[in-house]
């Protein structure tokens, strides 16, 4: 039986030219394994053969390479990749075409894909890495079952992991944000608000910073506690790309407020909902106002 490591290189390996290896960092500093030999004991074990395969070689290349190809032979360069590749194909002889590029590629044989497609989380784990969260480790440690689909995986390791956290709010904030960032990518909506909106909480509370709180630090231009810039923005975003109102964000976030609660508030939730209303509809001032005024409860309660 492989390890994780192993079923991870095959998978690497596939598709890969002949020439591939795998040297690559991660192998010593992030698994602590040597994997020099690996892909000639998979090709002895039955899981990895080389083949010759010239729909992979054009595939493989960079336009920019295809052009040269292409220039160097008084042929048209416009269009798509795959004009381009027909275009190849077409005009030049098979054999030369294999005299600039590679043919002969590492394969997966049937009992390699069978392999790689039974540990398909391992390839998704590498791809989403993030230390002690999504990891080997972790996997083991949150007893991650082999069949589910690539969200359900993350959701899986980040709920495990929100799950150990005892009052440790910085990393609290940290697995919210991962969960709005993987739940984007994968086009998942209404977990990506939900998310994003429970980060903007937790900023606005004060929970996720550790340096100590001053009348200082709440000044807007520098402030950690605030609806960030880039917070912003994707609230923006999501609200021009699936139609949405400030009413809806809103009725979205009263909710989130009502659902994650926090052992201490820097804003009260009303105030929270104001500034974040304010943000959206682009009301600077009045957010600065409510700063301002913020500053001087905090000098009035220390005075």
């Amino acid at each position: 039986m492989l390890t994780e490591a192993e079923i991870l290189a095959l998978s690497l390996a596939a598709d890969q030219p002949q020439t591939f290896e795998l040297t690559q960092s991660f192998w010593r500093h992030r698994y602590q394994v040597d994997p020099t030999g690996w892909l000639v004991n998979f090709e002895r074990a039955g899981l990895l053969q080389i083949a010759v395969v010239p729909e992979l070689s054009l595939q493989q290349q960079t336009v920019t390479k295809l052009k040269i190809l292409l220039r160097a032979h008084d042929l048209k360069i416009s269009g798509r990749k795959a004009v381009l590749i027909a275009r190849l194909q077409t005009e030049l002889p098979a054999a030369e075409l294999a005299a600039h590029f590679p043919q002969q590629f590492y394969q997966l044989t049937s009992a390699g894909a069978e392999l790689v497609a039974q540990n398909h989380y391992v390839r998704w784990i590498h791809d989403h890495y993030v230390a002690g969260i999504v990891d080997f480790t972790a996997a083991k440690r949150a007893k991650l079952p082999k069949d589910l689909d690539l969200v359900a995986t993350l959701t899986w390791l980040l709920d495990a992991a929100q799950a150990q956290i005892d009052s440790d709010w910085p990393q609290y904030y940290y697995i919210e944000h991962l969960r709005f960032q993987f739940a984007w990518q994968n086009q998942r909506v209404g977990t990506a608000l939900n998310a994003l909106l429970d980060c903007i909480r937790l900023k606005l509370a004060g929970l996720p910073q550790t340096e100590k709180k001053t009348v200082t630090s709440l000044d807007l231009a520098t402030t950690a506690y605030k609806v960030e810039p880039f917070y912003s923005y994707m609230l923006q975003r999501i609200m021009q790309d699936y139609s949405l109102e400030v009413t809806d964000v809103m009725a979205a976030f009263v909710q989130r407020c009502e659902l994650l609660q926090v052992p201490y508030q820097l804003f009260s939730d009303q105030e929270m909902q104001q500034l974040l209303q304010w943000t959206l509809t682009g009301q600077n001032k009045l957010i600065q106002q409510c700063y301002q005024h913020k500053q001087k409860q905090l000098r009035e309660v220390s005075a």
